[in-house]
């Protein structure tokens, strides 16, 4: 409500003043940084500097650490990705629960 008062008296002051005057601050919007902005992405492929352990901490539910390797927890995804196209059998099966839509928060 005070807001509200706020807002209504000072559109009652500016239009006393001389007519419609837009304050500075409201007329030049500050620019963001939209990629700073925004939040982390929780894709695997878009993350591959990023340790698994920390992935699954930030983006999945713990359930998948019942079946996610346990020796591939301390690589980094980009390492896991390269092995899947390797063919290795153990970052095939981490990368394929990393990016299984089941197990996102």
């Amino acid at each position: 409500m005070k807001a509200l008062r706020r807002v209504l008296v000072s559109a009652a002051l500016t239009l006393s003043l001389g007519g419609l005057l837009v304050p500075e601050a409201v007329a030049v919007p500050a620019a963001v940084d939209v990629v700073a902005a925004a939040a982390p992405s929780c894709r695997a492929g878009d993350n591959l500097d990023e340790v698994a352990a920390k992935f699954i901490s930030r983006c999945k539910k713990g359930s998948i650490r019942r079946e996610f390797p346990s020796d591939r927890l301390s690589r980094t995804l980009g390492q896991i990705y390269d092995g899947k196209l390797r063919g290795d059998r153990d970052d095939v099966k981490a990368w394929k629960l990393l990016n299984d839509r089941r197990f996102d928060k």
